[in-house]
């Protein structure tokens, strides 16, 4: 497709479109004969209206879109609005295909060309063409009006004519060449403007033109305003749920496509064979909307339908059930269809890589152990798997770990109604592709081992009791030059452990890493950065530790502060990443399904404000305290891109979060938390108090606590006081936005301490 963008092309066109300004043509699969005559006729009509030749129209190369450049996908999950991808491979041609015939309700254009041929006492051929002003200049007879007459009516009046000048003269006529026909699409579309269509194009195919309708749009009431002043209403549903094109007219040269906002959307859920959000109209029913959805499923309880109703009096979401079908949606923002439960069963739902995914349905005493001899696993990563549970009363959503390669992981667990089991496959053990929330996401990410081999780091997640020799035969790689003593680190357990791979076991723990030292491509590169003699990148041997560089860069300033070495690493910041873009998806897919924005207990705009306010570079800090001769430095084994940062000392605590003006200041000894938040003008009207938490110069954080005998946290250069904000707990909100907001905004307020010690 080109995009040809003419500043200045005809304000009126024979009359037919007198006022409006047109910005740009989408002209698709244009040849240079066809593009050399629209020049020529443009100018001729520029000309005639006294103005200069136009310009040669610059084409943007960069639009220009391949043939077979599209492709569709019509597979429809849930909370994805229904329709609006019927545009997506729609052909936009401007050509009429030759060999259809041409009905004589065919209403002549501007520019269509006619082969008249006369027979008996006067043999002729003429091949004439609709003009400007809507005639064609028939030899011997003039000029004779034709346009926006039907292709009968104009073979009637020509027989008309004929049989008045000649005796014995019998006429054909057939359209040699039809012209693509002019047509505005304003609105909610993509890409309003004017455009030449095909000339069959009728409503649903012209709007393709413009790329189809935004999902603001509305699919259910599209107008179709005609010169004369007719005005044409259609729904597209009609189309697209029951086949019906009896609305959707060809379009006219001059007609005008209006596609106004839609009104209300519903999000329809559970057991129908096509959940999706719909676009609803005044006075529809929830019957509409289950037909919308293509029916029940066979489980569906259809006397079971929980309801989310927006009451505009009080601006809050109320919930219900209901069987009543013929219940209208009106205020309606989403429908769930629950399937039957025997009351004596447990319906669990198993997810990923097994045989036959779905609902199971299970004794009250079941356990995972017992579902699991159920199962049969395809493909499955057996090392660590997810168990999602929901109590609906509490408000609560846990997570839960276990491995298949450790029985005693879950052989205990009892399962619970609501819960969702997922599996993965060994070619996508990170479950980036699974439903799973933000909170099971960093559950498994520091659950996840670092292996790293040969300048490669390999990503494992791994629960419970594992084998480091059944890992690398998983992974395949390669162990001919590599040395069989490896070393085992979990910082959290303080414990670092040097043999033979083969005969390494144990229980996993979270941040834990796995070194081989290769004699071949052993080397490293590691930046150091601020506060020390050698600042640079240098390379090391894989197996090398923060003290060997440290013997490198030749010491440190003496403003250094020593405290509050910063070590980022590449694999941590990348799950950090992964982890606030799962936060977003699962975002984005609650708004589009709930009208947030009209529930008074949450700030949809502060919760955005809070993903852009992280900056990723400062993401992936590993805490610890990495000073000189610490064990820290001692134990730590550096990783390949691994970042120091040796900030000067900062002599100042900084203030962030729910106060009055978040601020950094000069360190006052003895100063406890409450000082410094009131040298910040104090809580304001969001704070949660109760969560006050400080993140420490070496990245640790400390909690503030309430018990007067536990002692106070002692404050110190360089330490962040946060003051989370508040997030109330209600039945429509608090299962997706609390989580969010709680790993947003410690990855916000990290990356805002690093920032701070960064630029000392």
């Amino acid at each position: 497709m080109k995009k040809y963008s003419i500043l200045l092309l005809v304000a009126a066109f024979n009359g037919l479109i007198e006022t409006q300004s047109i910005d740009s043509i989408e002209i698709p699969d244009l040849s240079d004969q066809d593009l050399e005559l629209a020049r020529k006729e443009l100018n001729e009509l520029v000309s005639s209206q006294g103005l200069t030749e136009l310009e040669e129209p610059e084409i943007d190369e960069s639009t220009i879109k391949k043939e077979n450049d599209q492709t569709f996908d019509s597979n429809l999950v849930a909370n994805k609005k229904y329709g609006y991808d019927f545009f997506t491979s729609m052909p936009t041609t401007i050509t009429a295909v030759g060999d259809l015939p041409l009905p004589n309700d065919y209403k002549i254009s501007l520019k269509d060309q006619f082969t008249v041929i006369l027979s008996g006492s006067k043999e002729s051929i003429f091949d004439l063409e609709v003009k400007l002003d809507g005639t064609i200049l028939f030899p011997e007879l003039g000029a004779i009006s034709v346009v926006n007459e039907t292709l009968g009516a104009v073979k009637d009046k020509l027989e008309n004519l004929i049989n008045q000048s000649y005796v014995g003269v019998k006429i054909d006529l057939s359209i040699k060449d039809l012209a693509a026909k002019k047509v505005t699409i304003v609105g909610a579309v993509k890409t309003p403007g004017t455009y030449l269509v095909n000339p069959f194009s009728t409503i649903s195919s012209t709007l393709g033109y413009s790329g189809g309708i935004s999902e603001i749009g509305t699919l259910r009431n599209i107008t179709l305003k005609r010169i004369n002043g007719e005005t044409f209403s259609f729904d597209l549903y009609k189309l697209l749920i029951n086949g019906d094109r009896s609305d959707d007219i060809t379009v006219e040269a001059g007609d005008v496509i209006v596609v106004g906002p839609a009104e209300q959307f519903v999000n329809l859920s559970g057991e129908v064979k096509r959940p999706a959000i719909y676009e609803t109209l005044v006075n529809e029913s929830l019957n509409d909307l289950i037909r919308y959805g293509l029916g029940f499923t066979d489980i569906a309880n259809r006397t079971n339908l929980s309801l989310q109703i927006l009451d505009i009096k009080s601006t809050s979401i109320k919930e219900l059930k209901t069987d009543n079908l013929a219940s209208t949606l009106n205020d309606v923002l989403s429908v769930e269809v629950n399937a039957y439960v025997n009351k004596n069963r447990t319906n669990v739902k198993v997810s990923g890589s097994v045989k036959e995914p779905g609902l199971y349905y299970l004794s009250e005493a079941a356990t995972l152990k017992e579902l699991i001899e159920k199962l049969e696993f395809i493909d499955t990563y057996p090392w660590l798997a997810v168990i999602e549970k929901f109590d609906e009363k509490q408000l609560i959503r846990s997570t839960t770990l276990f491995s298949l390669k450790d029985s005693t992981t879950y052989e205990s667990i009892k399962l619970v109604p609501n819960s969702v089991i997922h599996f993965a496959n060994i070619f996508d053990r990170d479950f980036i592709n699974d439903d799973l929330s933000p909170e099971s996401l960093q559950l498994i990410e520091d659950y996840t081992l670092t292996m790293s081999h040969k300048g490669t780091n390999y990503s494992l997640p791994v629960y419970g009791d594992f084998s480091v020799a059944d890992l690398v035969m998983f992974l395949g790689i390669d162990m001919s030059d590599v040395e069989v003593e490896a070393t085992y680190i979990s910082p959290l357990e303080d414990v670092i452990v040097k043999k033979d791979f083969r005969e390494m076991q144990f229980t996993s723990s979270k941040y834990q890493n796995i070194y081989f030292r290769s004699p071949i491509n052993d080397i490293i590169k590691v930046k150091i950065s601020g506060a020390v003699d050698f600042p640079g990148t240098y390379s090391l041997k894989s197996d090398s530790t923060l003290s060997d560089l440290y013997e490198l860069v030749g010491g440190f300033k003496s403003q250094a502060f020593l405290d509050g070495i910063i070590l980022k690493r590449e694999s941590v910041r990348e799950r950090q990443v992964q982890a606030i873009e799962s936060s977003r998806k699962e975002f984005n897919d609650y708004l589009l399904s709930t009208s947030l924005e009209n529930e008074e207990n949450v700030d949809i705009s502060a919760l955005q404000l809070l993903f852009d306010s992280i900056d990723e570079n400062n993401l992936g800090r590993v805490s610890g305290n990495f000073g000189p001769q610490t064990e820290a430095a001692l134990k730590t084994v550096l990783f390949e891109n691994d970042e120091i940062i040796v900030p000067k000392n900062p002599n100042v605590i900084s203030v962030l979060g729910e106060v009055f003006s978040p601020s950094t200041f000069e360190f006052i000894d003895g100063a406890s938390i409450n000082d410094a938040i009131n040298l910040s003008g104090g809580y304001n009207g969001s704070s949660d108090k109760s969560r006050v938490y400080v993140i420490k110069a070496n990245g640790l954080i400390q909690k503030k606590d309430r018990n007067i005998f536990t002692g106070r946290i002692v404050l110190e250069p360089g330490d962040t006081i946060v003051v989370p904000r508040k997030v109330i707990r209600n039945n429509s909100v608090s299962r997706v936005i609390v989580p969010i907001t709680s790993i947003l905004s410690d990855l916000a307020f990290s990356a805002a301490a690093i920032e701070s010690l960064s630029n000392n």
